[in-house]
């Protein structure tokens, strides 16, 4: 058995990953899909061993079951559970979803807010970022508030490619993907799986913000500035423009409606 871990990134369309991989027949799909596993960070649970895990996680594997597969997307944060995954399945596949950070960040805050976690407005929110990171301690397994750091994707991808090599990673860019029977095929060839399945739920959406979206035009430009660097060195990992971002963040700049 084969083993793939979607890692993050979070409020990147993760669960629409997961369904997409979870509709081809091949893949076994841990349940639930909430709350998420997290298996690997949890150290009690990781001594349990393979067998526990996957007994545990997996429970409706099928004769033509290539793959398992787990989304955890607080696992791109820490560095420690790719060597974790590492020791458990050194040929794991690694996927990792990504949306346009200035978005991303923004979704992230409205979800907070909708979960009463968030009490300040959105560029407070990003203001007090530094200071609420530093040095905290949260209940959650990762901080509820890095709504800027959390963008710089780049740094969490350099993290997990100490552990595995890169042909083992794929990034997936959430606005390409969506609705993109193509992008979908070359997910799954690149798995090594049949490319003539079309999901059910490639025009679907999960887990939408409830929260009224609001006035953000200054905010949304610092965060444009912000990830430039960071945008810069992920193409180049890439070795691509991600052009749908760039114009994105064109309309930002102007004053357009996204």
């Amino acid at each position: 058995m084969k083993n793939l871990f979607i890692v993050g990134a979070q409020r990147s369309g993760s669960t629409y990953l997961y369904q997409l991989l979870d509709e081809h027949p091949c893949v076994s799909m841990a349940r639930p899909v909430r709350p998420e596993p997290k298996f690997f960070l949890n150290d009690e649970l990781v001594l349990k061993g393979r067998e526990y895990y996957e007994r545990e996680y997996f429970t409706d594997c099928e004769a033509r079951t290539v793959y398992f597969g787990e989304k955890s997307t607080s696992y791109i944060e820490k560095p420690d559970v790719a060597k974790k995954i590492k020791q458990f399945y050194p040929d794991a596949r690694i996927l990792m979803i990504l949306r346009d950070p200035v978005l991303r960040a923004y979704s992230n805050y409205r979800f907070s807010v909708e979960h009463k976690i968030e009490d300040l407005s959105f560029a407070a929110a990003l203001a007090a970022e530094p200071e609420r990171l530093s040095g905290a301690k949260f209940s959650t397994s990762v901080s509820p508030f890095a709504y800027r750091r959390r963008g710089n994707y780049i740094d969490y991808i350099e993290s997990y490619l100490e552990v595995f090599d890169a042909k083992q990673i794929r990034v997936v860019i959430f606005e390409e993907i969506v609705g993109n029977l193509q992008e979908v095929q070359l997910l799954y060839r690149w798995l090594e799986l049949d490319d003539t399945v079309v999901p059910e739920a490639l025009h679907r959406v999960f887990n939408s913000a409830t929260v009224p979206k609001g006035n953000e035009g200054r905010a949304f430009r610092g965060l444009v500035a912000d990830y430039q660097d960071s945008i810069l060195r992920l193409e180049e990992f890439l070795q691509r423009d991600i052009n749908v971002w760039r114009e994105h963040h064109k309309k930002i700049q102007c004053n357009e409606e996204i």
